[in-house]
C-alpha cells in the first residue's frame, strides 16, 4: 500500500521528532519532511511534495496562520491540519477561514492523531472533542447565513460536516447512504459557489478574519 506523504512543522524537536517518528512507524504515513519553521517548509516545498501538513501556529517567524494561506494559494488540494497548544476561539476560525482542513491538539495522543489524519485523508474534518464543541458553540452564537436555496437536508448535511463528520458518519447519522451525502454535497458547494468543504465552512459563518 502507498503510503501518504506528510510534513511537519512545530518549532520544538521533541515533538516535532516524536510525530515524525510515529508517523513513519504507522502502516499508512510518511513523513516526508519535518521542519522548526514554515520558511523551510516553503523552501522545499516542490522538493517534499507533502499531501498533508502538520502545521504548528505558534511559530518563529512566519506563523502558522500566514503559511496556511501560502500554502493554499501554492496549492489548495494540499490538507492541512493545524497542530497547537491553543484553544482560543480566534485562532479556531482563524485558522478555518485560511482554509484549514483540521484543528488537533498537540496533546492528542499519537495513536488518535494517526487515525485523525486516516480519517481526513478519507473525507473527515479532524478535531478534538473540546475544538469541536467550540466550534458547535460559535455556530450557535454567530449569526448563520441564511440560504434560502438550500434544502432542509443540504442543510441537515452542512451542519455535519460543521461538526467534523465525514462523509460515511453523516451518511450513518442521516440514514441515508454516502453517495447520496457525496450528492448533497455538490449541490451545497455549486449552491454556495464554493468547490471545497473549507470554502464552505468558511462562507457558513458571518464573521471576518481576526486582526
Amino acid at each position: 500500500m502507498k503510503k501518504i506523504n506528510v510534513a511537519i512543522v512545530e518549532d520544538e524537536s521533541e515533538i516535532r521528532e516524536g510525530i515524525e517518528e510515529f508517523l513513519n512507524d504507522s502502516q499508512y504515513f510518511s513523513c516526508v519532511g519535518a521542519y522548526s519553521s514554515a520558511e523551510c517548509l516553503i523552501n522545499n516545498f516542490n522538493i517534499v511534495k507533502p499531501e498533508i501538513i502538520l502545521l504548528d501556529i505558534g511559530l518563529p517567524g512566519l506563523s502558522g496562520i500566514e503559511a496556511l494561506e501560502k500554502i493554499k494559494k501554492i496549492d489548495t488540494n494540499i490538507a492541512v491540519v493545524m497542530l497547537t497548544v491553543f484553544e482560543d476561539n480566534d485562532k479556531i476560525f482563524n485558522s478555518i477561514l485560511a482554509g484549514a482542513d483540521g484543528y488537533l491538539l498537540k496533546k492528542t495522543p499519537p495513536v488518535k492523531l494517526v487515525e485523525m489524519l486516516y480519517e481526513l485523508h478519507n473525507g473527515g474534518v479532524p478535531m478534538n472533542p473540546q475544538i469541536a464543541r467550540k466550534v458547535l458553540e460559535m455556530f450557535k452564537e454567530k449569526s448563520v447565513i441564511k440560504y434560502d436555496n438550500l434544502s432542509r437536508r443540504e442543510i441537515e448535511i452542512l451542519n455535519e460536516l460543521v461538526k467534523g463528520y465525514n462523509y460515511k458518519q453523516i451518511a450513518e447519522r442521516l440514514f441515508i447512504s454516502p453517495e447520496t451525502v457525496r450528492g448533497h454535497l455538490k449541490n451545497i458547494y455549486r449552491k454556495l459557489h464554493v468547490h471545497s468543504k473549507t470554502e464552505a465552512l468558511s462562507k457558513v459563518f458571518r464573521i471576518k478574519p481576526f486582526a
